[in-house]
C-alpha cells in the first residue's frame, strides 16, 4: 500500500468521525426538506418517524463503508425497509413519493458532506466514496420496500377477486336461485292441480312464468353489474309481492313494518330485503311451520328485522341439510352492512332469525 493510499484511508475514517458529528444536522436538513415540500409522509407520524430511522441506517452504512475502506451496506436494515413497503402500500401512498423522499435524503447527505471535506486534501475521491456508498444503500431498500409494497397489493387483489367471487355466489343465490326454487314449486303444483282444479293450476302455472322473467331480469342485471345501480324504492311492497309469489299455503303469514324507511339507506334495504326473503323462503320451504312473522322496525340509528316460525327447528351448531348456503350468504350481507345475524332455534320450537343493522345518519322524514 503506498503512502497516499495511507493517508486516503485515514481521510476516510476521519471523514466518517466528521459525518457521525454532523448526523443530527442531516437529519434535521433531510425533515426540514420534506415539511419544505409538504411531503406526504409528513403528515403521518409514524410514517415520518419511519423515514427518519431509514435515513439514519443509510448514515449508518456510510459511516461502515467510510472506516472499511469499501462499500458495506448492512441488508438487516432491509426489514425496516420492507415494514415501511407495506405501511406506504396500505395507506395508499405512491412509490413516486417514496423517490422523492429518497432524493431529499440523497440531496441533504451531499450538501452537508460537500461542505465538511473542503479541508480534505482529495476531498473528489472522499465524495465519490461517499456518493457510492448511498447509491448502494438506498437502492437497496427501494429494492426491498418495492418488493414488499408490491406484495401487499397482490395479496389484497387476490383478497378483493376472493370477496368478488363470494358476492357473485351471494348475488346467485339469493337473486337466481330463489327465482328457480318459486317456478319449480309453482310447477310441481301446477302438476298437482292440473286435474282436480284447473284454476289453481293456471295461477301457479301464471306465478311460475312470472318468476322465471324475473329471474331473467336479475340474471341480466347480475351478468352486467347493472343490480348495484338499481336499489330497492320501497321494501314494505319488495316484501308483500314476494309473499303474493311464494308458496304460503296452510302457513299463516304476518308481515309488520314500523318507522320510516328514509331513515336506511337504499343499499341497507336492498340487503335487508334479500335477507329477510332468503329467511323467509327457508321458513316456508323446511320448518313446516304454521305461522311465519315477519318484523321489520327501523329507528334513526338501527334497522332490526325478524323472521319467526313455530315450525321444526334445527340445532344452529349443526349445519343444516338444506339451506346452509343461504344461512352464510345472510350471514356475510349483514356483516357486510356492519351488522349481525342471530339465529334461535331448537328442535321442535321453531326458529328466529334476526338481522341487526347499524344505520348512518339519513335524512329526516318530513
Amino acid at each position: 500500500m503506498t503512502e497516499s493510499d495511507e493517508a486516503f484511508l485515514a481521510d476516510l475514517g476521519r471523514a466518517a468521525d466528521l459525518i457521525e458529528a454532523h448526523s443530527y444536522e442531516i437529519l434535521a436538513l433531510y425533515e426540514a426538506e420534506l415539511r419544505a415540500a409538504d411531503h406526504v409522509i409528513v403528515g403521518d407520524p409514524v410514517a415520518l418517524r419511519q423515514a427518519l430511522a431509514h435515513a439514519d441506517q443509510i448514515l449508518a452504512d456510510i459511516l461502515t463503508s467510510l472506516r472499511a475502506g469499501q462499500v458495506q451496506v448492512d441488508r438487516r436494515h432491509g426489514i425496516l425497509a420492507r415494514t415501511i413497503g407495506v405501511s406506504r402500500a396500505a395507506n395508499g401512498v405512491h412509490p413516486h413519493e417514496s423517490i422523492m423522499a429518497a432524493s431529499f435524503f440523497y440531496g441533504a447527505v451531499l450538501a452537508t458532506v460537500s461542505r465538511l471535506l473542503t479541508a480534505f486534501t482529495d476531498p473528489v475521491g472522499l465524495f465519490s466514496a461517499i456518493a457510492l456508498t448511498l447509491e448502494r444503500s438506498i437502492s437497496m431498500r427501494i429494492r426491498e420496500a418495492m418488493g414488499s409494497y408490491t406484495a401487499f397489493l397482490l395479496e389484497k387483489m387476490q383478497d378483493v377477486q376472493l370477496e368478488e367471487r363470494r358476492r357473485i355466489a351471494r348475488d346467485l343465490h339469493d337473486r337466481i336461485g330463489h327465482g328457480i326454487s318459486v317456478a319449480y314449486r309453482n310447477l310441481e303444483l301446477f302438476g298437482l292441480y292440473q286435474d282436480s282444479d284447473p284454476a289453481k293450476a293456471a295461477a301457479r302455472a301464471e306465478t311460475a312464468e312470472k318468476a322465471i322473467r324475473e329471474t331473467m331480469q336479475n340474471l341480466r342485471a347480475v351478468t352486467s353489474d347493472l343490480h348495484s345501480k338499481e336499489t330497492l324504492k320501497n321494501l314494505e311492497k319488495a316484501l308483500l309481492h314476494y309473499l303474493e309469489t311464494a308458496d304460503c299455503e296452510g302457513v299463516d303469514v304476518r308481515l309488520q313494518t314500523s318507522g320510516d324507511e328514509r331513515w336506511a339507506q337504499p343499499e341497507v334495504l336492498d340487503e335487508a330485503f334479500l335477507m329477510i326473503r332468503e329467511a323467509s323462503h327457508n321458513a316456508l320451504r323446511h320448518a313446516d311451520a304454521s305461522v311465519l312473522l315477519i318484523s321489520v322496525t327501523i329507528t334513526p340509528h338501527e334497522f332490526r328485522a325478524s323472521v319467526e316460525d313455530d315450525g321444526c327447528g334445527f340445532d344452529p351448531r349443526q349445519r343444516p341439510e338444506s339451506g346452509g348456503v343461504g344461512l352464510s350468504s345472510m350471514r356475510e350481507r349483514a356483516g357486510l352492512l356492519k351488522g349481525l345475524m342471530l339465529v334461535n332455534s331448537r328442535i321442535g320450537l321453531g326458529t328466529q332469525v334476526e338481522f341487526l343493522i347499524p344505520l348512518e345518519k339519513a335524512a329526516p322524514a318530513s
